[in-house]
């Protein structure tokens, strides 16, 4: 790994283009029901496209394997953060245009944490529509005798102390996966392909960390925004561990003010696959505790 040379690097601005159709398969891949029209019925009076969404454009201009200075293998490669936030309502179709650039990359000894800021825009417009953080771990690619720690990094935050305010449980499919790819892009054969799959380690495919994120925004959402993703400002999660598909997601969630704090966890085994995280809401007068 050789940060100076990558954060040096500026690929040209890639275009996305998608239609109503790509909003709606990308709702369902996130757990949304025929019954939440707002998300999948496009001529429902409130619909509107779930923001995650955008992380579909930014998947599509972050790729690192052509990258200079960095040593990347889709066998080995975690996501291991993600910071989104939205300044405008991403548009029901369109082009959209994202840049992207290595923020930094940390060296974990085990593994280099590769940080990636992501600037969405609206082709047509030029509106600034979204900025994401990626923090991707290679694994094995540390010890490259680099930085520990990156003032470029958007931290997460822990967990109130006491008890969650209201909880989520919702079990996926074991197909969530290969309908989730379909929504986002996010063709990684790491989440449909078995071989592929056991290269890194695991016994079967995996669920899209994003995809576990989707589901986890959306309770945030249902549960303290009436179910009005126009209201969702950002989202910060550290993923912490793997979800098999057909796992039960239980979200736990605090409110405070505007911001919502969550973790989740997996009904069968208690492991926690999401901390540090958080929703920042726009006007919370109409919250529900």
């Amino acid at each position: 790994m050789n940060p100076e040379l990558a954060k040096k690097h500026q690929p040209p601005p890639e275009t996305f283009s998608y239609t109503i159709r790509d909003a709606v398969l990308y709702a369902l891949g996130i757990g949304s029901k025929a019954t939440n029209l707002q998300w999948t019925y496009e001529s429902d009076e409130d619909f509107h496209v779930f923001p995650t969404f955008v992380i579909a454009p930014a998947l599509l201009s972050n790729s690192l394997g052509d990258w200079p200075g960095v040593k990347f293998d889709l066998t080995r490669i975690l996501h291991g953060e993600q910071f989104i936030e939205i300044f405008e309502p991403l548009p029901l179709d369109g082009d959209l245009l994202s840049t992207v650039r290595i923020a930094d990359i940390i060296d974990k000894g085990s593994g280099a944490l590769i940080l990636t800021d992501i600037n969405i825009s609206d082709k047509r417009s030029g509106k600034k529509l979204a900025y994401l953080q990626m923090a991707t771990f290679q694994v094995g690619g540390g010890n490259f005798s680099g930085a520990k720690n990156s003032s470029s990094a958007i931290n997460g935050l822990p967990a109130p102390q006491r008890s969650p305010d209201k909880i989520v449980e919702e079990k996926t499919s074991k197909d969530q996966a290969a309908l989730y790819r379909l929504g986002s892009r996010d063709m990684n054969p790491l989440h449909i392909d078995p071989m592929f799959a056991q290269m890194g380690g695991f016994k079967q495919p995996i669920l899209h960390g994003m995809c576990t994120l989707g589901f986890s925004t959306r309770h945030v959402v249902e549960t303290f925004a009436d179910g009005d993703a126009r209201r969702f400002k950002a989202v910060k999660a550290r993923f912490t561990s793997p979800v098999s598909l057909g796992s039960t997601l239980v979200t736990e969630m605090w409110k405070e003010n505007s911001r919502i704090h969550f973790q989740t966890k997996i009904k069968e085994t208690g492991k926690t696959v999401i901390n540090n995280a958080y929703v920042d809401l726009i006007d919370d007068k109409n919250s529900k505790l």
